[in-house]
Protein backbone atom coordinates (compact mmCIF):
# COMPACT_ATOMS: atom_id res chain seq x y z
CA UNK A 1 0.00 0.00 0.00
CA UNK A 2 2.87 2.64 0.91
CA UNK A 3 4.62 1.61 -2.51
CA UNK A 4 1.72 2.56 -4.41
CA UNK A 5 0.97 5.46 -2.99
CA UNK A 6 3.94 6.41 -3.05
CA UNK A 7 4.71 5.75 -6.87
CA UNK A 8 1.04 7.18 -7.40
CA UNK A 9 2.42 10.63 -6.05
CA UNK A 10 5.87 10.51 -7.79
CA UNK A 11 3.71 9.55 -11.38
CA UNK A 12 1.16 12.42 -10.81
CA UNK A 13 4.00 14.90 -9.48
CA UNK A 14 6.80 14.78 -11.55
CA UNK A 15 5.48 13.18 -14.84
CA UNK A 16 2.26 14.89 -14.93
CA UNK A 17 2.94 18.61 -12.98
CA UNK A 18 0.77 17.74 -9.93
CA UNK A 19 1.72 20.50 -7.37
CA UNK A 20 0.12 18.31 -4.51
CA UNK A 21 1.43 14.50 -5.18
CA UNK A 22 5.11 16.84 -5.80
CA UNK A 23 4.91 17.96 -2.15
CA UNK A 24 3.37 15.03 -0.77
CA UNK A 25 5.95 12.67 -2.36
CA UNK A 26 8.28 15.29 -1.24
CA UNK A 27 7.44 14.87 2.69
CA UNK A 28 7.71 10.98 2.24
CA UNK A 29 10.73 11.03 0.61
CA UNK A 30 12.48 10.98 4.59
CA UNK A 31 10.87 7.54 5.26
CA UNK A 32 10.58 6.00 2.24
CA UNK A 33 13.75 3.85 2.52
CA UNK A 34 12.10 2.27 5.73
CA UNK A 35 9.42 1.47 3.03
CA UNK A 36 11.84 0.14 0.59
CA UNK A 37 13.57 -2.14 3.76
CA UNK A 38 10.16 -3.44 4.98
CA UNK A 39 9.21 -4.55 0.92
CA UNK A 40 12.52 -5.68 0.58
CA UNK A 41 12.83 -7.59 3.68
CA UNK A 42 9.10 -9.38 3.25
CA UNK A 43 10.44 -11.06 0.28
CA UNK A 44 13.29 -12.20 1.74
CA UNK A 45 10.88 -13.71 4.56
CA UNK A 46 8.41 -15.23 2.10
CA UNK A 47 11.23 -16.90 0.49
CA UNK A 48 11.72 -19.07 3.46
CA UNK A 49 8.13 -20.05 2.97
CA UNK A 50 9.05 -20.87 -0.91
CA UNK A 51 9.10 -24.26 -2.05
CA UNK A 52 11.25 -22.94 -5.10
CA UNK A 53 12.92 -20.61 -5.01
CA UNK A 54 14.00 -20.53 -8.64
CA UNK A 55 10.89 -20.82 -10.27
CA UNK A 56 9.47 -17.90 -8.44
CA UNK A 57 12.71 -15.61 -9.80
CA UNK A 58 11.92 -16.38 -13.23
CA UNK A 59 8.80 -14.22 -13.66
CA UNK A 60 10.11 -11.73 -11.24
CA UNK A 61 13.50 -11.11 -13.94
CA UNK A 62 10.87 -11.65 -16.87
CA UNK A 63 8.75 -8.94 -15.75
CA UNK A 64 11.94 -6.65 -14.88
CA UNK A 65 13.66 -7.11 -18.25
CA UNK A 66 10.22 -5.84 -19.47
CA UNK A 67 10.61 -2.66 -17.18
CA UNK A 68 13.86 -1.81 -18.38
CA UNK A 69 12.16 -1.95 -21.99
CA UNK A 70 9.18 0.08 -21.33
CA UNK A 71 10.84 2.42 -19.08
CA UNK A 72 13.73 3.31 -22.39
CA UNK A 73 10.67 4.43 -24.20
CA UNK A 74 8.59 6.40 -21.27
CA UNK A 75 11.76 7.90 -19.28
CA UNK A 76 14.67 7.48 -21.63
CA UNK A 77 16.69 10.06 -19.66
CA UNK A 78 15.85 8.43 -16.21
CA UNK A 79 15.19 4.47 -17.40
CA UNK A 80 15.22 1.51 -15.16
CA UNK A 81 18.35 -0.60 -15.23
CA UNK A 82 18.30 -1.66 -12.01
CA UNK A 83 14.90 -1.34 -10.06
CA UNK A 84 13.14 -3.10 -7.34
CA UNK A 85 12.04 -5.80 -9.53
CA UNK A 86 15.74 -6.50 -10.92
CA UNK A 87 16.79 -6.78 -6.92
CA UNK A 88 14.07 -9.15 -5.60
CA UNK A 89 14.62 -11.41 -8.79
CA UNK A 90 18.77 -11.42 -8.40
CA UNK A 91 18.44 -12.02 -4.51
CA UNK A 92 15.56 -15.26 -4.84
CA UNK A 93 17.60 -16.31 -7.53
CA UNK A 94 20.81 -16.39 -5.89
CA UNK A 95 19.21 -17.15 -2.20
CA UNK A 96 17.62 -20.93 -4.41
CA UNK A 97 21.21 -21.96 -4.61
CA UNK A 98 22.80 -20.92 -1.35
CA UNK A 99 20.24 -21.30 1.01
CA UNK A 100 21.50 -24.37 2.44
CA UNK A 101 24.83 -22.53 3.05
CA UNK A 102 22.91 -19.76 4.32
CA UNK A 103 21.21 -21.86 6.97
CA UNK A 104 24.34 -22.66 8.53
CA UNK A 105 24.71 -19.05 9.89
CA UNK A 106 22.64 -18.42 13.23
CA UNK A 107 19.99 -16.69 12.35
CA UNK A 108 20.34 -13.61 14.82
CA UNK A 109 23.95 -13.32 14.03
CA UNK A 110 23.17 -12.72 10.24
CA UNK A 111 20.31 -10.59 11.06
CA UNK A 112 22.88 -8.61 12.95
CA UNK A 113 25.77 -9.03 10.74
CA UNK A 114 23.08 -8.05 7.61
CA UNK A 115 22.34 -4.96 9.52
CA UNK A 116 25.65 -3.99 10.12
CA UNK A 117 26.35 -4.34 6.32
CA UNK A 118 23.39 -2.25 5.37
CA UNK A 119 24.40 0.17 7.49
CA UNK A 120 27.93 0.29 6.20
CA UNK A 121 26.95 0.30 2.55
CA UNK A 122 23.65 2.23 2.40
CA UNK A 123 26.23 5.30 0.82
CA UNK A 124 28.27 3.29 -1.37
CA UNK A 125 26.77 4.79 -4.54
CA UNK A 126 27.40 8.67 -3.12
CA UNK A 127 30.77 7.61 -2.92
CA UNK A 128 31.36 5.99 0.55
CA UNK A 129 31.45 3.34 3.13
CA UNK A 130 30.58 3.96 6.19
CA UNK A 131 28.83 6.04 8.57
CA UNK A 132 27.87 10.37 9.22
CA UNK A 133 30.90 10.34 11.78
CA UNK A 134 32.94 7.73 9.64
CA UNK A 135 33.63 7.44 6.15
CA UNK A 136 35.77 5.54 4.02
CA UNK A 137 35.96 6.94 0.53
CA UNK A 138 35.85 4.13 -2.15
CA UNK A 139 37.98 4.52 -5.36
CA UNK A 140 36.76 7.00 -7.98
CA UNK A 141 37.66 4.28 -10.50
CA UNK A 142 34.24 2.38 -9.72
CA UNK A 143 32.03 5.49 -10.76
CA UNK A 144 33.51 6.17 -13.96
CA UNK A 145 31.43 3.41 -15.83
CA UNK A 146 28.06 2.44 -15.24
CA UNK A 147 28.67 -1.07 -15.92
CA UNK A 148 28.95 -1.56 -12.14
CA UNK A 149 25.71 0.28 -11.15
CA UNK A 150 23.84 -3.05 -10.23
CA UNK A 151 26.50 -3.07 -7.35
CA UNK A 152 25.86 0.43 -6.49
CA UNK A 153 28.45 1.97 -8.08
CA UNK A 154 27.28 5.03 -10.40
CA UNK A 155 28.61 7.40 -12.80
CA UNK A 156 28.15 11.00 -11.94
CA UNK A 157 25.06 12.67 -13.42
CA UNK A 158 23.10 9.66 -14.22
CA UNK A 159 19.63 9.19 -13.16
CA UNK A 160 17.32 6.41 -12.81
CA UNK A 161 13.48 6.76 -12.51
CA UNK A 162 13.51 3.19 -10.18
CA UNK A 163 16.88 2.04 -8.29
CA UNK A 164 17.76 -0.73 -5.71
CA UNK A 165 21.12 -1.56 -6.20
CA UNK A 166 22.64 -4.83 -4.41
CA UNK A 167 24.80 -2.37 -1.82
CA UNK A 168 22.71 -1.86 0.64
CA UNK A 169 19.77 -3.59 -0.34
CA UNK A 170 20.86 -6.94 -0.96
CA UNK A 171 21.23 -7.32 3.24
CA UNK A 172 17.69 -6.19 3.70
CA UNK A 173 16.34 -9.27 1.90
CA UNK A 174 19.06 -11.18 3.79
CA UNK A 175 18.19 -9.93 7.07
CA UNK A 176 14.64 -11.01 5.76
CA UNK A 177 15.40 -14.39 5.30
CA UNK A 178 16.65 -14.88 8.57
CA UNK A 179 13.82 -13.37 10.38
CA UNK A 180 11.79 -15.74 8.50
CA UNK A 181 13.85 -18.99 10.06
CA UNK A 182 13.46 -17.57 13.19
CA UNK A 183 9.42 -16.87 12.55
CA UNK A 184 8.75 -19.99 10.64
CA UNK A 185 6.34 -22.10 12.45
CA UNK A 186 5.76 -19.58 15.27
CA UNK A 187 3.39 -16.88 13.38
CA UNK A 188 0.86 -16.39 15.89
CA UNK A 189 -2.80 -18.00 14.93
CA UNK A 190 -4.45 -14.59 14.65
CA UNK A 191 -2.15 -13.70 11.55
CA UNK A 192 -3.42 -16.49 8.86
CA UNK A 193 -7.26 -15.19 9.69
CA UNK A 194 -8.77 -13.12 6.85
CA UNK A 195 -9.82 -10.61 8.57
CA UNK A 196 -9.62 -7.55 5.32
CA UNK A 197 -10.80 -9.16 2.31
CA UNK A 198 -9.19 -6.79 0.22
CA UNK A 199 -5.73 -6.57 2.35
CA UNK A 200 -5.54 -10.42 1.61
CA UNK A 201 -5.79 -9.86 -2.02
CA UNK A 202 -3.55 -7.53 -2.50
CA UNK A 203 -1.04 -9.74 0.23
CA UNK A 204 -1.72 -13.34 -2.15
CA UNK A 205 -1.14 -11.70 -5.23
CA UNK A 206 1.46 -9.28 -4.43
CA UNK A 207 3.70 -9.73 -7.47
CA UNK A 208 0.90 -9.17 -9.62
CA UNK A 209 0.17 -5.84 -8.06
CA UNK A 210 3.73 -4.68 -8.20
CA UNK A 211 3.46 -5.32 -12.11
CA UNK A 212 -0.11 -3.65 -12.77
CA UNK A 213 0.02 -1.15 -10.31
CA UNK A 214 1.89 1.72 -12.14
CA UNK A 215 0.43 1.35 -15.68
CA UNK A 216 -3.07 2.21 -14.09
CA UNK A 217 -1.65 5.01 -11.81
CA UNK A 218 -0.39 6.12 -15.07
CA UNK A 219 -3.62 5.71 -17.09
CA UNK A 220 -5.60 7.83 -14.11
CA UNK A 221 -2.79 10.63 -14.39
CA UNK A 222 -3.05 10.58 -17.55
CA UNK A 223 -6.97 11.11 -18.08
CA UNK A 224 -7.05 13.85 -14.86
CA UNK A 225 -4.05 15.80 -16.51
CA UNK A 226 -6.76 15.89 -19.92
CA UNK A 227 -9.51 16.69 -17.51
Amino acid sequence: MCMVFYHAMFTMGFMFGFKAAQEMFMFFSFISPAFAFAFIMMCGMSSTLSRSNFRRSIPILLAAMVVTLVSLFMTPTAPIVFGILHLLGVCVLFYSFTEKLICKIHPVLGICLCTFLFTLTYNVQFGYLGFSFFKVTLPDFLYTTNALSFLGFVKEGTSYSDYFPLLPWFFAFLTGTFTGRIMKGRYPAFMYQQRVPFFTLLGTNAFVVYVIHQPIIYGVSYILSLI
